[in-house]
C-alpha cells in the first residue's frame, strides 16, 4: 500500500507534533468524501486558463504552503528584471522569500501550455488521483510532483521554518531556487522544491520532491519542463496567484512554542471507566457508521471474529499487498527482527532542528485481525470505505491513557519504518472507483464480506492493543461511543 500524505507525509511536523487521526487516513477520507478529478496529462501537456483558486487538491495546498527560499545574506536577482526576488536568511534555519515589482499586474496574461518532458524511471501520476504527483509502486518514500503555473503577483514576504539548505539555479535560462525542508538534523528524509520564474510569461512554476528523492532527478524534471504562450489572452482575475502561495504560509506568532501534543475538544489522550464502558470484546456485533466512495453515509455491522499474531509474514496471504516496508524487516530467517524507535526532542525551526536523543530497538510482531462487515440494509451497498487503526491502552485503575513513550528528555517518539503501530498497513479486499484501495465492492442485503487488516506493532504494545473502527490513534467521543475492540493479545 503505498503512501500519500502522510504529506503530506511522516516527516512532517504536524504528525511530529499530534497523535491525531494519521495524514494517510485523513488522505484517504479527504480522497473518499471529495471527488477528486485526476489531470488528465495526456501526452504531458496542459493547458492553463482560468482555475478557481478554491479548486486546489489538499496535497497540492499543503505541499505549496510548505515552501521556503534560503540563501546566504540576502540576494536580489537582475535589477532590468520586472521582477525581483529577494532571498533573505533571517536566521540559522529562518527564511524568507520576496518577490516583488515595479510594474502593476496586467489585466491579460498569455495563456500558457506547460509539457513535462521528463519523469524518472519507474514513476507515473499517482494511480490514488493525487492530483499532479508522481509514485512509483516499487518505491514508498519518495514521489515528485510538478504544481500549475501560478500567477506572478506580488506578495509580502513568505518566511518558512526547518529550512536545511538551498541554492540560487539557472534552469533553462529562467531564474530558479532550490530549497530543501527537513525537521532532525541528521536525516536523509526531506521535502524539496525548485521555484522556476518564467518572467515574461508573468507565472511561476513549482517542482517538488518528498522523502527519499534523489536531488539529481529534481534538477532533470524542471530542466525538462517548457512552458510556452498558446497565443491567446485571458483574464488574470480568478487565475490562482503567488501570493495566494505567500499568505497561507505565514508564519504564526506563536511559532517555536509548540508543544509536541495539545488536547482539543475533538482529540484526547485519557478518558475514565465510564469513557470506555462500550469496549467489545472479539466475537461481538456492533455497528459503524462509514460511507460509499461518493460520499454517501452508510452503517454495517461489524464483527472481529479472530485475532492472530506472528512472528513472520506467514499469514498474509496476498503478497502482492504487503508493505514494501515490512519486507525490510524480516531477516534471512524469514523472523521479523526488530525496529528503531527514535527518540527525539523538538527544535524551533528557526536557530535549532529536531535533535535525535536516542535510539532504542524494539522486536516487531506481526497482528493479524478478521473482521465481517454485514449489510443489514434492504438496498446493496458499493463501494464501502473500510479503516480501522489500533490504539495502544494502558489502564491505571479508572483512568485509561494511550501509550506515550515521551520523558523529560524527549517530545516525540517515532519508528523509523513506516506502517509500524497504528495505521493499518495490510489488507485484502480492494474496490473503489477513485485508486484508493480500502473499499468492499459489493455487500447485497443480509450478507457480510470477510476482510483480513493487518499491522507490524513494537512487541511492547501487543497487550495494549485496541481496535478502532473510526481510523484514529488517540480518544474521540465518536470512537468511544461506537466502541474499541479489546484485542486481548
Amino acid at each position: 500500500m503505498k503512501m500519500t500524505e502522510q504529506d503530506q507525509n511522516k516527516k512532517i511536523r504536524d504528525i511530529y507534533h499530534n497523535t491525531k487521526t494519521p495524514d494517510g487516513v485523513k488522505d484517504r477520507i479527504e480522497e473518499t468524501l471529495n471527488t477528486i478529478k485526476q489531470q488528465d496529462f495526456g501526452g504531458h501537456t496542459i493547458h492553463f486558463k482560468k482555475r478557481c483558486r478554491k479548486s486546489w487538491s489538499y496535497r497540492r495546498a499543503a505541499a505549496i504552503a510548505a515552501a521556503a527560499i534560503l540563501c546566504i545574506g540576502t540576494t536580489v536577482f537582475a535589477a532590468e528584471h520586472i521582477y525581483q526576488m529577494q532571498l533573505e536568511k533571517k536566521k540559522e534555519h529562518l527564511a524568507s522569500l520576496n518577490i516583488s515589482s515595479e510594474s502593476p499586474l496586467p489585466d491579460e496574461v498569455a495563456e500558457v501550455e506547460m509539457k513535462v518532458n521528463y519523469i524518472p524511471e519507474g514513476f507515473a501520476l499517482d494511480p490514488e488521483n493525487v492530483k499532479n504527483t508522481y509514485t512509483s509502486p516499487s518505491r514508498d518514500d519518495v514521489w515528485y510532483s510538478i504544481d500549475e503555473p501560478l500567477l506572478l503577483d506580488t506578495a509580502e514576504p513568505m518566511t518558512e521554518s526547518f529550512v536545511k539548505d538551498a541554492e540560487t539555479l539557472t534552469v533553462n535560462g529562467q531564474d530558479a531556487v532550490y530549497i530543501c525542508n527537513t525537521y532532525t538534523e541528521d536525516t536523509t528524509w526531506k521535502r524539496e522544491k525548485i521555484f522556476i520564474l518564467y518572467e515574461e510569461l508573468n507565472r511561476i512554476v513549482t517542482v517538488g520532491a518528498w522523502g527519499h528523492a534523489d536531488k539529481n532527478e529534481l534538477i532533470k524534471i524542471a530542466e525538462n519542463i517548457t512552458l510556452t504562450p498558446t497565443g491567446k489572452m485571458v483574464s488574470t482575475k480568478g487565475l490562482s496567484r503567488w501570493s495566494d502561495v505567500a499568505a497561507s504560509n505565514e508564519l504564526s506568532e506563536d511559532k517555536g512554542e509548540d508543544v509536541p501534543y495539545e488536547e482539543d475538544d475533538y482529540y484526547f489522550n485519557e478518558t475514565n471507566g465510564e469513557g470506555m464502558a462500550n469496549v467489545h470484546q472479539i466475537g461481538d456485533k456492533f455497528d459503524i457508521h462509514t460511507s460509499q466512495d461518493d460520499g454517501t453515509p452508510i452503517s454495517l455491522e461489524v464483527s472481529v471474529t479472530e485475532v492472530q499474531t506472528a512472528d513472520d509474514l506467514s499469514l498474509l496471504s496476498n503478497k502482492d499487498a504487503i508493505p514494501d516496508a515490512w519486507h525490510e524487516l524480516v531477516g534471512p530467517d524469514g523472523k521479523l527482527t526488530s525496529d528503531t524507535l527514535n527518540y527525539i526532542k523538538l527544535g524551533d525551526g528557526e536557530e535549532t532542528l529536531d535533535q535525535l536523543v536516542r535510539t532504542e530497538q524494539m522486536p516487531l510482531k506481526l497482528v493479524y485481525v478478521t473482521v465481517e462487515y454485514t449489510n443489514k440494509s434492504s438496498k446493496t451497498i458499493r463501494d464501502a470505505l473500510y479503516f480501522a487503526s489500533l490504539i495502544p491502552i494502558i489502564q491505571d485503575g479508572d483512568t485509561f491513557r494511550v501509550l506515550d513513550r515521551t520523558d523529560d528528555t524527549c517530545d516525540y517518539v517515532e519508528n523509523e519504518h513506516l506502517y509500524i503501530g497504528h495505521e493499518m498497513g495490510y489488507m485484502d479486499v480492494f474496490g473503489g472507483k477513485l485508486g484508493v484501495k480500502n473499499y468492499i465492492p459489493e455487500i447485497k442485503p443480509g450478507e457480510s464480506a470477510t476482510v483480513h487488516l493487518a499491522w507490524l506493532v513494537n512487541e511492547d504494545e501487543l497487550d495494549k492493543s485496541y481496535l478502532d473502527f473510526q481510523g484514529n490513534m488517540t480518544f474521540t467521543e465518536d470512537g468511544l461511543e461506537t466502541g474499541y475492540v479489546d484485542l486481548n493479545l
